[in-house]
């Protein structure tokens, strides 16, 4: 608390999840996202990840689909990979900011690159289906294969119906790109 209080965005953020999760008894969620945005404003960015979920749901703050992408975006130019992921469902969506979903296809590509398989699966429907990229079975096939290695069971059934329509010269394409990707980003 006293580190926070000088001004420490670490012990910021710290107390805010400390606060969140109730680890000093009944939480509070506006007392977190109070030290989360302090944080954040310092430019932590896993608390600028944190105070998007108080803008996101409406505990700690009020709910506001622009804040929380604002907060997102904070957090990406931190890096925190969840942060892509989730500015990409929004873009995807147009939830608190314009629908684009070629800038939800870039955001999803930094997540899928940096093997968060959620993305990369979602990064696959977009290529099976042509949305925000272009249309590349085989790519989506890749993707697919790459969120199935992650553990993400559900990229399982679109991969199986994928590798039907294919054929052999499809997936051998599709291989490849996998081949490709992985090396990339192994």
């Amino acid at each position: 608390s006293r580190a926070a209080e000088a001004g420490d965005a670490q012990a910021q953020y710290l107390l805010g999840e400390i606060l969140a999760q109730g680890l000093r008894g009944k939480a509070d969620r506006v007392k977190a996202a109070d030290w989360f945005e302090k944080a954040a404003r310092q430019g932590h960015g896993l608390a600028a990840y944190s105070l998007r979920l108080a803008y996101e749901s409406g505990r700690g703050r009020v709910r506001d689909p622009a804040k929380a992408a604002e907060w997102y975006a904070v957090a990406a130019k931190k890096d925190v990979v969840e942060a892509f992921h989730n500015l990409a469902r929004l873009h995807e969506t147009g939830m608190g900011v314009p629908r684009n979903v070629g800038q939800a296809a870039l955001f999803y590509t930094r997540a899928a690159e940096a093997g968060l398989a959620p993305s990369q699966y979602n990064l696959a429907l977009l290529y099976q289906r042509g949305e925000g990229v272009p249309k590349d079975p085989a790519r989506a096939w890749a993707w697919f294969k790459r969120a199935e290695a992650g553990g993400y069971a559900e990229a399982s059934a679109p991969l199986a119906r994928l590798e039907k329509t294919l054929g052999a010269d499809g997936v051998a394409r599709a291989r490849a790109i996998l081949r490709e990707l992985t090396a990339k980003n192994p």
